[in-house]
């Protein structure tokens, strides 16, 4: 193994058995190298973005998890497809099955504020101190096998041993890219609850230019036995739905809507909660779990989804942030926060990542914002990302007659943002963004 600058060998395993991947000290290997920082971590996984593939397949997580010995099939799994609202809806299944005293795992993608959000337990991140004590122990652990996984197999991967060696009884996983060949659709039991969210055209270079397409990816997370709750969508993507199911031998089940009745609740979330009740719904009857409360219920309503209508007060301002990233999530964010603060016109922090379609979101723009700051990033989640140029971003936005300004360092432009006229402040565009400026 290539030892990264600043890492330290521990002690030896003298007693090392290749029977049980999932326990400390049992795999026969003779130093265990110890991260000890979160930078550390990062370093250490950045090595795997050479192995990024593309077309996907699940050639390499199948064989890691045999390495394993299946880590990923020894709990009961809610798994998480769609183009808007999966981390919500992620969060809010984690909630419900933690507040029913299940001890429950929780992967989201991507993370905003740290990386150790990829690895929750009852809704709680790792520790840094032991999302490095674990990473170095997994990585240990899989350097024998000579599988060469990418960024997001090795987290995913990671989340899986995690689980599996603390011995949760539930995990919400939820997808990184379309479903059908992503990285987290190789658990297979037949128990596995899937919740389909809503469905629109995002990452059409990889999924499809069509609905249907981009619905095809979706459903793949649906196997053989599988449960699969949807609220109602296009006729084209039912079709497509239903189709898949029987073909399949699994179940598909379209929910209702609950009935709005917290304000405070943004109507695009209430679409997000309404498929994780369900999913609790059904999980209570089959598992014969508690009946939650209606205060149990409220309260796992409210959890705070990061970099989701994330609302922060600093003086005399209210900041709204928001990862919405492309036309259907925009769209939506702006209909509920005219819902939050009627005829308010913010000003707007606003960075997309390189590739998306900004032509379909500068319409939404125009009778909102008061101005707008054109910003940029860099991100290192599963491969390097880089924000759109802001210089073509702002000459399309004043074009369209909106007031823009650029600046391209994300910190600065945050910075500006504090000190405009405006009492209420929007960030959005990019997860990408939020994660670079949400604790600052």
């Amino acid at each position: 193994m290539v030892r990264p600058e600043g890492f330290e060998p521990t002690t030896s395993w003298s007693e090392a058995r290749r029977s049980d991947p999932l326990s400390y000290g049992r795999i026969p290997y003779t130093i265990l190298m110890t991260l000890t920082s979160m930078k550390q971590a990062e370093s250490y996984l950045a090595r795997f973005y050479d192995n990024h593939r593309t077309p996907y397949n699940l050639d390499n997580m199948r064989a890691l998890m045999r390495f394993l010995d299946q880590p990923q099939d020894k709990f009961k799994a809610v798994h998480v497809a769609g183009t808007s609202g999966k981390s919500s809806t992620a969060y809010y299944m984690s909630a419900l099955l933690t507040a029913a005293g299940k001890k429950t795992g929780l992967t989201v993608s991507p993370h905003i504020d740290s990386l150790t959000e990829r690895v929750q337990i009852n809704g709680q991140s790792l520790s840094e101190a032991e999302f490095c004590q674990a990473l170095s122990e997994f990585l240990t652990i899989i350097e024998p096998s000579g599988i060469q996984p990418s960024w997001f197999e090795a987290v995913v991967s990671f989340a899986f041993w995690y689980f599996a060696r603390e011995k949760v009884e539930y995990a919400a996983v939820e997808v990184g890219l379309g479903g059908l060949l992503d990285g987290t659709n190789v658990m297979s039991r037949p128990d596995k609850l899937c919740l389909l969210t809503d469905i629109g055209l995002d990452h059409t270079e990889i999924l499809g230019m069509r609905l249907t397409d981009i619905a095809g990816q979706k459903i793949g997370i649906v196997q053989p036995g599988n449960l699969a709750l949807t609220l109602p969508q296009a006729d084209e993507i039912m079709a497509v739905y239903r189709a898949w199911c029987q073909q399949h031998k699994a179940k598909l089940q379209v929910i209702e809507l609950v009935e709005q009745t917290d304000a405070t609740l943004p109507a695009y979330q209430n679409r997000n909660w309404s498929l994780a009740r369900e999913g609790y719904l059904h999980l209570e009857k089959r598992d014969k779990l508690r009946h939650l409360t209606r205060q149990e219920l409220a309260a796992a309503r409210h959890i705070t989804v990061p970099g989701r209508m994330d609302i922060q007060k600093r003086g005399d301002k209210t900041i709204i942030m928001d990862g919405a990233h492309n036309q259907p999530k925009l769209a939506a964010f702006w209909d509920s926060f005219g819902q939050l603060y009627p005829e308010t016109k913010p000003a707007v922090l606003l960075a997309l990542k390189n590739g998306k379609e900004y032509e379909q979101i500068i319409p939404l723009l125009q009778p909102i914002a008061s101005k707008v700051i054109v910003t940029g990033f860099a991100a290192t989640q599963d491969i390097p990302l880089h924000s759109m140029d802001p210089q073509v971003l702002a000459s399309a936005l004043r074009q369209a007659g909106i007031k823009t300004e650029i600046i391209e360092n994300p910190l600065e432009a945050y910075r500006a943002l504090l000190k405009s006229d405006e009492s209420v402040l929007v960030v959005t565009g990019s997860f990408y963004l939020l994660g670079q400026i949400r604790n600052n």
